[in-house]
């Protein structure tokens, strides 16, 4: 069964959503704006209260431009959050786009989408130990280098310029 949020609803169908491919078969289309649309699709989640469960390649699904579902096995259904909201989830989704797109774009975008509190929680959960085995044995080994970019992002603080994205800049 295949699961988004559209409109802060969970939305579920027994085939992948018309467009959508697993992200290992999208990811050489994905260009910077759609990485931002992919990060608000999992914030989404959250806004909800749900888990998307472990991200993993082959339970993410996306279309090039930035539209997100996650596979779930059968009689499988999204939980409730962590009592640490997505930080788990999100240090998992930072570390899977980085094997695909530059560490600089991912973090950036992360920044447009996620609070330095936010990534700062991830940041405890970007190490072998509590990423999926999925990503921690898949090619690159680029968990450290994503640990790093998300520490010195988390030092600069949140992004000033509130929701006027043509006003953002660093701190």
């Amino acid at each position: 069964m295949f699961y988004s949020i559209v409109d802060h609803t969970v939305h579920s169908t027994p085939q992948p959503p018309a467009g959508m491919r697993p992200i290992a078969a999208v990811a050489g289309q994905l260009l910077p704006p759609a990485i931002t649309d992919l990060h608000h699709g999992l914030r989404a989640w959250g806004e909800i209260g749900l888990s998307p469960g472990e991200i993993s390649p082959e339970r993410v699904w996306c279309s090039a431009d930035g539209r997100l579902a996650f596979d779930f096995a059968p009689k499988a259904a999204p939980s409730p959050v962590a009592h640490v909201g997505l930080a788990q989830e999100l240090a998992a989704w930072l570390v899977m786009l980085d094997k695909w797109m530059e560490t600089f774009v991912v973090i950036a975008r992360a920044r447009a989408v996620w609070s330095a509190d936010e990534l700062a929680g991830a940041l405890s959960f970007a190490t072998p130990a509590f990423l999926p085995r999925a990503l921690v044995y898949m090619p690159p080994d680029n968990w450290e280098r994503v640990a790093v970019a998300l520490a010195i992002a988390v030092d600069d603080g949140d992004l000033a310029g509130g929701a006027d994205h043509r006003n953002m800049h660093w701190q």
